[in-house]
Formats: structure tokens, sequence, C-alpha cells
């Protein structure tokens, strides 16, 4: 790991990131001793030619042929929580003539009364529902897309605003802005205020998605909404667009989601995937799937429920690459609390069988946690938080330092440069 970090380090000259990446938080002489970094390698069962494909389009934004990446990481309540996504993005960003460009999708998550807000921040007036996708609620459900949330409101001063968190290098303004959401009737739309103006929409025919041009760079926007009297709006999410080349990190994450809450509950998932057209797919679900006795989890039926989900993908990129994280070592909730999850081991060796049919490759959190009953070694680390199931802000930032030092150690011992 010492090669990457070096790197990372004299990258950061020339970025001057505003967020911390990896080489200055994570030195290997600090390496705490429950984790183990040697196994924190890429596996590929069976042919790997996906992920080279991959590395050429890394290569080709290194080369300055202006060309940009996609990368959709999805999950549960350790993608919402948005430390580990992020901190991916940050990562390979900072890597040397590598940059991030455009961030993904947006949703004021405080409308859900959830967590998972960071980097930005919304505020948000009038009156809304937001019932979760993994929570049973007696408000009807709005349709589902690639966010996994959706908020609805009839109220016509109903709006939210956006702050982005553009640095002295503009590196988060954008210049256009597509908002993800339906109305009841064709009369009721969002608009955007920019100043004294009210900015008009161009929809996107292949995803119902309304387009709007900001007239320039900007980093905040504030969409309001027509709303006739007994009329309804719902709002998936807001995607900022600047067009710029770089890897594209677009992260989508529910608390408590399973593969089928992807797969079947989000009915417009398999459209907004056209918006993606990811290269690279982080599979990080496997969590929820699997918090039941170790008789009742069906490793048969969890596969089949991912076949559907890698189906979706592959309808849109065929050529994608699929990284698939295994569960973490955790502990799993029970009517009196939590009890030990005994199904991580299932999972692991179902997901290298689902490597091996889509030619994609593992990443082994629970090997690199270290095994059966780890968690509590890493719990008593500061890595996980006291429900032995969710990672602390370190815990998640070792994690995804450790999955990009893999990436780049994957890269160089199959031929490629140093990225």
């Amino acid at each position: 790991m010492s090669r990457l970090f070096a790197t990372i380090a004299a990258a950061l000259l020339s970025f001057q990131l505003a967020a911390q990446p990896f080489a200055d938080s994570l030195e290997l002489s600090k390496m705490p001793s429950c984790a183990r970094p040697e196994l924190s390698v890429l596996t590929f069962p069976a042919g790997r030619a996906a992920q080279n494909a991959f590395y050429a389009k890394l290569d080709s934004i290194a080369a300055g042929r202006h060309e940009a990446v996609n990368i959709w990481h999805v999950g549960g309540s350790h993608v919402q929580a948005a430390v580990l996504p992020e901190r991916i993005m940050y990562d390979l960003g900072s890597l040397p003539k590598m940059q991030n460009a455009d961030r993904g999708f947006f949703f004021p998550k405080r409308l859900a009364a959830t967590n998972g807000e960071r980097g930005y921040r919304f505020a948000t007036e009038g009156s809304w529902e937001a019932p979760m996708l993994t929570k049973s609620s007696k408000v009807e459900k709005p349709r589902y897309g690639i966010t996994g949330f959706g908020a609805r409101t009839s109220d016509s001063t109903a709006g939210v605003t956006l702050y982005t968190d553009a640095d002295s290098t503009h590196r988060w303004e954008f210049n256009r802005l597509r908002v993800l959401g339906y109305g009841s009737s064709s009369g009721t739309y969002p608009y955007v205020l920019k100043g004294a103006d009210t900015l008009s929409f161009v929809v996107d025919p292949a995803t119902s998605s309304y387009v709007f041009g900001m007239g320039g760079f900007v980093d905040s926007v504030k969409v309001c909404f027509n709303i006739p009297e007994g009329e309804t709006f719902v709002l998936n999410g807001l995607e900022p667009m600047a067009g710029q080349s770089g890897i594209n990190y677009f992260a989508s994450g529910v608390n408590g989601a399973s593969v089928t809450s992807w797969a079947d509950q989000c009915v417009d998932l398999q459209r907004d995937l056209q918006l993606v057209r990811p290269d690279l797919v982080i599979f990080g679900l496997g969590i929820n799937d699997s918090a039941t006795t170790a008789k009742l989890f069906k490793p048969e039926k969890f596969k089949a429920n991912y076949r559907r989900l890698v189906a979706m993908i592959q309808k849109v990129s065929p050529d994608c690459a699929f990284i698939f994280l295994t569960n973490n070592d955790s502990y799993r909730y029970v009517k009196r609390g939590m009890t030990y999850n005994e199904n991580a081991v299932a999972v692991r060796t179902a997901m290298m069988e689902l490597a091996e049919e889509f030619g994609g490759c593992v990443w082994d959190l629970y090997g690199v946690m270290g095994g059966a009953h780890t968690v509590l070694k890493w719990r008593d680390a500061g890595l996980i938080k006291p429900d032995k199931l969710h990672f602390t802000e370190e815990g998640y930032t070792l994690i995804a330092d450790m999955i990009c030092d893999a990436i780049v150690d994957d890269r160089l011992k199959n031929g490629g440069p140093a990225l």
C-alpha cells in the first residue's frame, strides 16, 4: 500500500483538494492491528476483460483525451451514510492526472427524516411527504428510481434549494441541472429561479426528466414547482452537471435496502440507468439480504435477485465492470436487541460465484476485517459503532482507502501504468 500513499501525496501538491485524501490520514505504520491489509485485493474468479476496459478509460483521462468514466455505487446504509462513496470518489479523483467530474444525484434526505447529506446541503420550503422505500408507510409511496427516494407535494409554495460545496477552484459548480421527478398532470412541473429570472426546462424523453440550462456556472440553485389545485409533484432527485472530463461518481444508497429493493421496488431504475451508463458498478448489497438466520438465508435466491439487477445494468452498459463488496462481519437486529449474523461466509461465496458468472471481481471486506467475530475488535478500535453493524467515519474512511489501494495495485500488477 505504500506505493499508492506516496503517489497520492505527490498528487496533492498539484490538486490542492479541500477534502483530506487517504494519504494524509492513513499510514502503514498506523494501520490498526485488527485489519488485514494483505487481503485487500481484487479477486477475479474468471476473466478480467471488463475491468481492464475500465482501466483503459481511466488511462484515456490521464492522457488528456477528455473522456469521462461513470461509476455507480449502489447499496444500503453503508452507502447512504455517504462517507464511504464520497471518500472513494475523492481518493480516485486525487490520483495523478485524474479529477472528479460530476457528483451524481442529490436528494433532500431530511424530507424523509433520514441521514445522508454530506458535502452539500438543502433548504426546503412547503409541505412534503417522503415515505422511505424500505419502510412500511400509511402514506402512499411514490415511484422510486435510481436515487431510491421520492418526496411528494401538493403545495404550490414548496421549493428546494441546493447548495454545493464549491471551493476556490470552483470544482463543484455546474451549468446544467436535471430534475428527476414527475407530476400528476402535464400542467404540473418544476421551474428554476435564478435571480429575477425564471428558467424553463427541456424534457429528456428517454427518462422523462427536466433539464435546465443555468446560463453559466453556479454553485446553488432553487427549484420551485407549478402545481395546480388538486395536483401533486414527486421529486426524486437533482443532478447538477458540468460536463467536465474526469470521474463521474453516482452513489445510490437507502438504509435497509436489499438487492430486491433496487431490482423490484425501484420501478424507474431501469429507465434511470440510462443517465449513468456505468463503466464500473460497485455493489454494496448483501448485508440486509442476509439479516436472518442461517437456515432462512437462501444463497440461490440471493444470486437470482442479483442477476435481475445485473441484467438491468447490462441492458444499458453491456461491457460494464463489477466489483462486489462482501458483507462486513456484523451483528443483525432482532426483537430484543442484536445477535451475530452467521451468513457472511455464505454471502461471500455467492458473490464469488456471481463474479465468476459475470466476469467481475470481489473485494473481500469480511476477510479484510479478519473473519468471524472480528467485528468486536473493530468496535474496540473505534472503527465500528456500538451496534456492531455500521462503521464509524474512521472505519468507512479506512475501507474506502483500502478499496482504492486495491484498484491501483490491481492495475499495476496487470501491466498497466501507475495511476
